[in-house]
């Protein structure tokens, strides 16, 4: 079975670097990454992904050494929705959005410590401004402005777990309404998020790869089968179509 995957990987290396390269033409892509274990060490999965493509691979290193072993001149024509793991931000890219998700789970934490907070009420407000408003009369300089004052805001009364966000919104408040902006991006990265559970479940039955390329042909594989699944093609014809290409290489 090893190396039936390790000759289906080698086969499918055309499509999965065609997949690349798109993710590199796209105006909008969402980012993530995970732990993994490779023979008991930690190693890490990054998706990258958007509508139509889905593009994963493993890397020893968390940090910008992952990104540039893929996507070595970064993503110049996207906008990147990602969390506020600052290797993203050292790519070059046509813009970032944080993902509001993330920070309303932390703010709602903090609402449990002060009722008053209103960075919450503010993200919201924008949220569903998103929903609601037509972007020909989407007001973001209100938003803006709403978020400078409760910057400026004296938190000493407040719980000190309050400065610790506050901080990240101000190193970060040029990326917090970027989805006002532009109609083709989201407010969270709920749909990279979803394609990390996968590699989760797969760690949770597998425990670990033993060998790199375990997790070479998995990262690979998955990524071929889910972006067929966005177009609306057969992931399991997309592996017979990699399996057909490997039994004609082996006769040939």
């Amino acid at each position: 079975m090893s190396n039936i995957l390790n000759r289906m990987r080698k086969q499918s290396l055309v499509a999965y670097h065609a997949i690349r390269e798109s993710i590199k033409k796209s105006a909008v892509t969402g980012a993530d990454e995970t732990g993994e274990k490779l023979n008991g060490k930690l190693h890490w999965m990054r998706v990258f992904q958007n509508k139509l493509l889905t593009y994963i691979f493993q890397h020893p290193s968390r940090g910008k050494a992952a990104i540039d072993s893929h996507f070595p001149n970064g993503l110049p024509r996207s906008i990147i929705v990602t969390d506020r793991h600052r290797s993203y931000f050292n790519m070059e890219t046509a813009g970032h959005q944080l993902c509001l998700a993330h920070l309303l789970r932390e703010l709602v934490y903090l609402q449990e410590l002060n009722r008053e907070q209103t960075l919450l009420e503010l993200l919201r407000d924008s949220i569903h401004r998103r929903k609601t408003v037509p972007f020909a009369d989407m007001d973001t300089g209100s938003i803006k402005d709403r978020l400078d004052v409760l910057l400026k805001k004296d938190l000493s009364a407040l719980d000190p777990k309050y400065e610790s966000p506050r901080k990240n919104l101000d190193k970060y408040r040029e990326y917090l309404f970027t989805f006002l902006q532009n109609p083709d991006v989201p407010y969270d990265n709920n749909a990279t998020e979803s394609k990390i559970r996968p590699l989760k479940v797969k760690q949770k039955v597998s425990g670990m790869f033993k060998f790199k390329n375990g997790g070479d042909n998995f990262t690979q594989l998955y990524s071929i089968v889910d972006t067929a699944r966005k177009q609306n093609q057969d992931p399991f014809l997309a592996l017979i179509a990699v399996a057909k290409n490997v039994a004609t290489d082996n006769t040939g």
